[in-house]
């Protein structure tokens, strides 16, 4: 299995990268919280990569959620307008 684990320098210097080719993605996750399937969104803003926006969100959604990042399944992902 894939490590998934993503440092903080990770994110800056993905971040850094290229700031004009950021863009907005609506993450739809799942995660098993206090014994309930809870089922959300969360809208980050990363390079239109699928790797980096799967552990962009993981890494947000385990800060939200308060669970651990294996815990966290992403449901899809698509690009947000506003």
């Amino acid at each position: 299995m894939k490590d998934m684990r993503i440092t903080k320098k990770e994110v800056t210097i993905m971040l850094k990268n290229k700031p004009e080719n950021l863009q907005m993605f609506k993450v739809d996750y799942s995660v098993l919280k206090n014994n309930k399937i809870v089922n959300d969104f969360v809208i980050i803003k990363s390079v239109k990569d699928t790797d980096k926006i799967v552990k962009l969100a993981k890494l947000d959604i385990s800060t939200k959620e308060r669970v651990f990042i294996q815990d966290v399944k992403v449901l899809e992902f698509n690009p947000f307008s506003s």
